[in-house]
């Protein structure tokens, strides 16, 4: 049982100045001398062949992600944080999507990479031909992710959420994917307003929200109930593509009570608190701005695997989908693959 208090840790290893010090991304130590962590671990990149694949960042760059590393001190790395991973390999092994202790696993795995890739982002210059312009992504930002940072470190020891939308402090969708060769097996995308993430590993297809679960208010199943439905990999880039675009959205966030002792940390989420205070007709407060139909197509269209129609024709007034069929079913992929130039 680890003793160490997880609260301190997290102040710690969420501070900019940890992050300018090159100091361990998970803890704010002194980090080893070694190759640091790998974002995208290495049994990943072996399984789904990506050591010579690119990851496009922020400011455009492509970098491999053999190369995605970060500070990590030698307890983070062989500790809690080897643990995730077991407990991610184990998961691909034999996935459950009825399992709600499987889902806390992914969760802090996926905070894991998300924090990752940020921190990356605050040691690369957005300008490599003129350093002076500063990092692509300022340190003090990582500091927004603060609830992320805490998801991830609470599997340092036993962690009691009381969460107000689900069990957990955040929204994770699983699906279940049909293998198409052409589209590979592996799929990474965020949304850095929204603090979303999704991946798409083999048969198994997670998208995670950063925002104390309030995202499970319009649906716990997700977009149009498909959580845990088998999906093509084009109708998984659909459903995230509806995730981060009702992440940006997002109009509130939460207040937090937290205590710790040397064995347990227990979680209280006490209540919503909006940003803009925007009453609504029934007298509550609004947590998410209006949705538009054609910002979610161009953000269809912009997460879409293949240039295929446009999701959305201005001439016609008409949106296209992957998904519903006209009987409230799944679409099948035959059917829209078909459309493909």
């Amino acid at each position: 049982m680890n003793k160490e208090y997880v609260l301190n840790l997290i102040e710690r290893a969420a501070t900019g100045s940890a992050f300018k010090g090159g100091h361990c991304f998970a803890c704010g130590g002194e980090p080893t001398t070694g190759q640091g962590e790998h974002i995208i671990p290495r049994w990943a990149q072996r399984r789904f062949d990506l050591s010579n694949q690119t990851l496009t960042l922020l400011n455009g760059t492509q970098i491999p992600y053999r190369q995605l590393t970060i500070p990590c001190c030698q307890d983070c790395n062989n500790g809690f944080l080897r643990d995730i991973e077991n407990g991610i390999v184990a998961y691909l092994e034999k996935p459950n999507f009825s399992d709600p202790s499987a889902r806390i696993t992914i969760g802090r795995w996926l905070c894991k990479i998300f924090i990752g890739l940020l921190v990356k982002e605050t040691s690369l210059s957005i300008d490599r031909k003129n350093p002076s312009k500063g990092s692509i992504l300022s340190e003090d930002f990582l500091q927004d992710f603060l609830q992320a940072q805490f998801i991830l470190q609470s599997a340092r020891k036993r962690t009691v959420f009381h969460s107000l939308h689900g069990a957990y402090p955040f929204t994770l969708y699983l699906y279940r994917i049909e293998p198409d060769d052409a589209f590979g097996e592996f799929d990474l995308s965020t949304n850095l307003i929204g603090q979303s993430i999704a991946i798409r590993l083999g048969r198994v297809g997670a998208v995670f929200v950063n925002d104390g679960g309030l995202q499970f208010e319009a649906g716990q199943r997700g977009p149009l109930n498909l959580d845990s439905r088998k999906l093509h990999p084009v109708q998984f880039s659909e459903v995230v593509a509806r995730v981060h675009y009702k992440a940006t959205l997002r109009d509130a966030t939460h207040s937090y009570a937290s205590s710790e002792t040397p064995h347990e940390i227990v979680v209280d989420q006490i209540a919503v608190r909006p940003f803009s205070n925007m009453p609504l007709r029934d007298g509550s407060w609004q947590i998410f701005r209006d949705w538009d139909d054609i910002e979610c197509a161009h953000m269809i269209q912009r997460y879409r695997p293949f240039k295929g129609p446009p999701v959305y024709d201005p001439t016609s007034g008409m949106f296209s989908t992957t998904l519903s069929n006209n009987r409230g079913g799944i679409q099948s992929s035959k059917r829209f693959l078909r459309q493909r130039p």
